[in-house]
């Protein structure tokens, strides 16, 4: 979106200074038709000055478009949430996990709550948000609602090797 706003400023700076209006046309002729060989030297680099300016606006505008089309952020790019939905993990854990752990094993652990819908951020950290999902997916199994992952929560997400 920042791009929209940053071309059409441009444009506005080149519609401004680089269409000539019919007074500056006119100074133009003017002094072009009336003065010595320096005056119109003069215009002449008046007139080079404008369409030098209009190169570099009109490169600068190519280049900001063709960055934003094909280099610059994507918007479309896929969440935390549907690449782990697109590939579920089939690593599983060991010990049960509760609230304050961290590791690869919460990792599982969460990337499993996005599997199945729940949503929460797959930072290796068992926070409230991570407490809050596996309440939500003991309360849907119709386990024990306490926030913490015993082996019977972990096998019903299908992440227990115990």
């Amino acid at each position: 979106m920042i791009w929209v706003i940053v071309l059409v400023g441009l444009a506005l700076v080149i519609y401004r200074y680089g269409v000539p209006s019919t007074y500056t046309q006119r100074v133009a002729d003017h002094v072009a038709a009336g003065a010595a060989e320096g005056a119109r030297t003069a215009s002449k680099g008046y007139f080079r000055r404008r369409d030098l300016a209009w190169a570099i606006g009109g490169g600068l505008a190519l280049f900001i478009f063709l960055f934003s089309a094909l280099g610059g952020d994507d918007d479309n790019s896929a969440s935390a949430t549907e690449t782990a939905d697109a590939a579920p993990t089939s690593e599983t854990i060991s010990s049960p996990l509760s609230f304050g752990d961290r590791g690869d094993d919460v990792v599982i652990l969460q990337e499993r709550l996005v599997a199945e819908g729940l949503p929460v951020a797959v930072d290796g950290v068992y926070g409230p948000e991570t407490a809050d999902a596996v309440s939500a997916f003991q309360e849907q199994e119709q386990l024990t609602v306490d926030g913490t992952v015993s082996p019977d929560t972990a096998e019903a997400l299908g992440i227990w090797s115990g």
